[in-house]
């Protein structure tokens, strides 16, 4: 994954996404927007107690530099499941969605993150693209996979043929549990669970690698999984991050269009 940056606009895209020559993507950062205090700067969640206006600038200013169709921008409406809606009009989303998925070009499919797993989906052969949101609810749920079969039932996908960019979230070394999430990733996930050098009672969670070990129980290719190293929670000047900043806070954004 590589920052690019157009018109004083930072964004960040997956290569193996923009090498498939069909899709427009990006994840947002911080940076750029227009938005101030606890918002600062570049906030794309209208949700959030942010000025509206600000929030129609910060789509306008990042929609152009990342050259996507923003009067066709399709956003979830998340609770943190695994509920994943098809696209092939523009419409407002079932409440209780956090994936997207079209193989109609022109729509911007839109979720959003501080802290969670952004997860990025396309098949170059039948042309059909995803956005699904995973928290610790969605990783530990399969989300990832759920993704998978889903393109798979509806547009009948081959898995070797997805490629996934897995984006920015907050690492292993910020994401501090309790034990009963610790319990719930130890039936799948053992390998990305963490005993607390310095809490006998928490535990960490890498939430990245659970849904890469997802995708992978998912027959996706080792190599078609490009995963972001940045974490939301440690670089403080790029990202938003629930955990470090709590309440009032801007929304990241993660966006993938077929054209």
């Amino acid at each position: 994954m590589q920052i690019i940056e157009r018109n004083n606009i930072p964004f960040l895209v997956f290569e193996n996404l923009t090498n498939t020559g069909i899709v427009r993507h990006c994840f947002s950062t911080r940076k750029g927007g227009v938005s101030s205090g606890p918002f600062a700067s570049m906030n794309l969640g209208y949700d959030r107690g942010d000025d509206k206006n600000n929030v129609d600038e910060n789509y306008q200013r990042l929609c152009k530099a990342a050259e996507l169709s923003i009067d066709k921008i399709v956003r979830t409406k998340q609770k943190h499941g695994t509920n994943i809606q098809k696209i092939d009009k523009m419409c407002e989303v079932p409440d209780n969605t956090d994936g997207l998925m079209t193989n109609c070009s022109g729509f911007v499919l839109a979720t959003f993150y501080a802290d969670c797993v952004p997860l990025l989906f396309c098949d170059p052969v039948k042309r059909v693209i995803a956005n699904s949101h995973a928290g610790w609810r969605g990783a530990v749920e399969n989300m990832a996979s759920k993704t998978v079969k889903k393109m798979i039932e509806l547009y009948n996908c081959d898995p070797t043929n997805i490629l996934i960019g897995i984006g920015p979230c907050i690492s292993k070394e910020s994401f501090e549990v309790d034990e009963d999430v610790a319990i719930q990733f130890k039936k799948d996930f053992p390998e990305c669970v963490f005993s607390s050098e310095s809490k006998p009672d928490k535990f960490h969670i890498d939430l990245r690698e659970a849904c890469r070990q997802d995708l992978l129980h998912a027959n996706i290719p080792l190599e078609n999984i490009e995963v972001a190293t940045w974490c939301t929670f440690q670089n403080e000047d790029l990202f938003f991050s629930h955990r470090r900043d709590g309440a009032p806070r801007g929304n990241l954004a993660a966006f993938i269009e077929l054209v």
